[in-house]
This record gives structure tokens, C-alpha cells and sequence, in this order.
């Protein structure tokens, strides 16, 4: 018997990943996918939305090469999740054009109960922008947020990796496929990422590079799956404004950091917070403006001071417009600047061979949430390694 996801696996390949026809064909024709692949070619050649080349996709694509492509991705242990299923995303259901099929590895909280926020950028980031993105990507996920990405250095990177810092959920939506060896500097922070419960989705099931267009059609699910989005680092001809046109067109509130006064590479930011775009300069603020969103994420459940994250990070405070305490900058130590006492006491004892975290705890005298954020930021930045047996030892 084929499943329901064999069908839309099969519509994917026929129309591409972006197009926004599985969708309107499931909404619209009698019976699904599954009826209008059921109809044949002669159905297919009348219909006036179905172009030329598509019809001669339909006729050649057949449907158990979509089936060959589920199995083969459930034993790879990649997630399908289409518009039939319950995990599918509901803020994707309502842009213009969803995607058909999302390969997912990792878990995720419920989408509907958790904010999700976008935080996106500059490849090539200053070192005020990587710092900033580290902080707001920490500071969001302390506070409840899931913090979404793309997979490249730079911003990206920098958000995911204060997310993972936090031992928060971080999503990082890729341009390539689950296995793909693309951005392998990355490599060990998606690692991390699913370590600490977060996830890799893609709308790719093979591509090893990006292709044409690729970039494009990554970036409206990363705006799209979120409350709101984040900017950091907008040149004057930037790709990074993409992400702006994709938050205007889906209804998504757009938050961008100005960076330092006059900074060329920050013209572009300048110029939406011109036009109307929110000034942010912290992760409290968007907080705060989820707070304010109701719905049904409860966010002022989220990020007052509750169990997990209190045992984690320092005490955020619990209204609105209240004094917040900063991160601890530890947390967030950039691996070209001095290394904290901590860090470099963590380091020596790592000389004398593995420890592990209790031994490290007992030895240090830091709490497990301190020492377990600074033991992954060290691992992100290739200065420590974890061993079998949940032990440490110096890379």
C-alpha cells in the first residue's frame, strides 16, 4: 500500500521543491495528490494550470521512484514530514507556497507552543555582528525560544552556536540535503545542535551543493516556520536582504541591529530600520514582543523563571520591562579572544587525560549548567572533544 507521503515525495519531484502546486493541487483537485495522480495523463493534459513541461514531468516521474526515496530515507533515519502529517509546521501552511516535503533529522518542540525565531545574517560578519548573534541566539534560547538558521558561517552560525551554548533548541535549515559534506567548518555544530534537541530540516532529498535558486527557496521556510525574524549585518547590495522581502511578503515582524554608526557594512540594515523596520539591540526585546503576541505558546510560561532553563543560565526576570541580567560572557567566549579563568583552568586539567563531567564539576567547583555551556562552546571551537563514556578531553 503507498502512503500518503509517497505522493507528495512524488509531486516534489515533478513540479520542484518551491513550487507552491502540490499544495494548490491537494486543496483543489478531487481526492488529493493521490486522486490527481490517480486521473492519468489524459486529466492531467486537460487541465489549464498544468503547463507543457509539467505535463511532461508527470508522464515520466513515476510513483515508485517516490517510494524507493521513503524507504531509503527512513533507513537513513531522516524524518518525512509532509502537509498530512501532524508535525508538519503550521505557520508553513499559510505562506504562498509551502513546501511539499520537509527531511527532518533530530526532534523539535510542539510548533504550536514554542516561538520560533529567526535569526539570519551576514556570511561575512564582522566581528560586532558574530559577537551580537552569539549573545542573541543565547539569550533567546534561555528564554524559551527556538532559534532558526541557515548552516553557513558567519550569522548563522554564530546564532546556532549561542543556542547550543544555552542548551536550547536551534534549527538549522539547509539548502542541501541531511548528509551533504557542504559547509563541513559547520559540521560540528550541527552535530551539537542535535545533541542538545534540536533539528536539521531540508526540502532537499539528494543535493550534495546548492543549485540555482537553492539559497532563495531555503530562506522563505526560515522566515516562514518563525514568529519573527532577526537581521544582522545588511550591506549595501546584500543577499542577506532577501530574508527582508520574505518576512514583508509572509506577514512576519521584522527585527534588524543597526551595528556601529556609519559601518558600510551595515547600510542596508540602516536602510529597513528606515523604512520601518524594528531596531533591536538585545534577545529580551523580541521576548518581550512574543510576550505580547498571546497565542497559544503561552510565552510568559516560557521565559519567566521556570525549570529547565533557570537550572541553566542566569535568572531572567519575569515581567515585562523589568531589569534582566546580561549572559554570562564565558558562555559565549569567541575562541581569537583571551580565554576566561574558567576556560583555561577546564583546559589544564584536560592535560592530565579525559574527566568527566562530574570529575570536572567536583574539580572546578563551577555548577553543571555553567560548565556544560562553557565545555560546548570549547567543543564548537575545536579546543576540547567529547570522548566515549560522556567523557572530555583537550582536542
Amino acid at each position: 500500500m503507498v502512503g500518503d507521503s509517497a505522493f507528495w515525495i512524488w509531486a516534489q519531484q515533478v513540479f520542484g521543491e518551491g513550487s507552491p502546486m502540490p499544495w494548490y493541487i491537494y486543496r483543489n483537485f478531487p481526492g488529493g495528490l493521490e486522486g490527481f495522480y490517480r486521473s492519468g495523463p489524459r486529466c492531467w493534459n486537460a487541465l489549464d494550470y498544468i503547463t507543457e513541461q509539467q505535463a511532461a514531468a508527470l508522464n515520466k516521474i513515476r510513483l515508485e521512484s517516490a517510494q524507493v526515496k521513503l524507504e531509503y530515507a527512513q533507513k537513513l533515519g531522516w524524518n518525512v514530514v509532509t502537509p498530512e502529517c501532524e508535525k508538519y509546521p503550521g505557520r508553513l501552511r499559510n505562506i504562498s507556497d509551502p513546501p511539499a516535503v520537509l527531511y527532518k533529522k533530530g526532534e523539535l518542540p510542539d510548533w504550536e507552543s514554542v516561538p520560533f525565531v529567526a535569526v539570519v545574517g551576514a556570511r561575512k560578519a564582522t566581528e560586532e555582528s558574530l559577537d551580537f548573534a552569539r549573545t542573541i541566539g543565547f539569550q533567546l534560547a534561555s528564554g524559551g525560544a527556538v532559534v532558526v538558521s541557515g548552516g553557513a558561517v558567519g550569522v548563522d552560525g554564530g546564532a546556532l552556536s549561542g543556542a547550543v551554548s544555552a542548551l536550547g533548541s536551534g534549527v538549522s535549515i539547509l539548502p542541501v540535503d541531511l548528509d551533504s559534506p557542504y559547509l563541513a567548518k559547520n559540521m560540528a555544530l550541527r552535530s551539537k545542535l542535535l545533541e542538545t534537541g534540536g533539528a536539521l530540516l531540508s526540502e532537499y532529498f539528494s543535493q550534495r551543493n546548492p543549485g540555482r535558486g537553492s539559497f532563495h527557496q531555503r530562506n522563505r521556510l526560515i522566515t516562514g516556520i518563525c514568529h519573527c525574524v532577526v537581521l544582522i549585518q545588511a550591506g549595501e547590495k546584500s543577499g542577506t536582504m532577501i530574508y527582508a522581502r520574505h518576512a514583508a511578503k509572509q506577514g512576519r515582524e521584522l527585527f534588524v541591529y543597526p551595528g556601529p554608526a556609519g559601518a558600510p557594512e551595515y547600510v542596508g540594515s540602516r536602510r529597513l530600520i528606515q523604512k520601518g523596520a524594528r531596531m533591536v539591540s538585545s534577545g529580551w526585546e523580541i521576548l518581550e514582543y512574543l510576550s505580547g503576541l498571546g497565542g497559544s505558546f503561552a510565552p510568559a510560561a516560557v521565559w519567566q523563571d521556570q525549570e529547565p532553563h533557570a537550572a541553566w543560565v542566569p535568572r531572567i526576570g519575569g515581567n515585562a520591562g523589568e531589569e534582566r541580567e546580561e549572559s554570562q560572557a564565558p558562555l559565549l567566549a569567541d575562541s581569537s579572544k583571551e580565554r576566561s579563568p574558567q576556560e583555561r583552568q577546564i583546559l589544564r586539567l584536560l592535560e592530565a587525560g579525559e574527566k568527566t563531567i562530574d570529575e570536572l564539576k567536583d574539580q572546578t567547583g563551577l555548577e553543571a549548567g555553567e560548565l556544560l555551556g562553557l565545555l560546548t562552546q570549547m567543543e564548537l571551537e575545536g579546543r576540547v572533544e567529547t570522548a566515549p563514556g560522556q567523557r572530555y578531553r583537550r582536542s
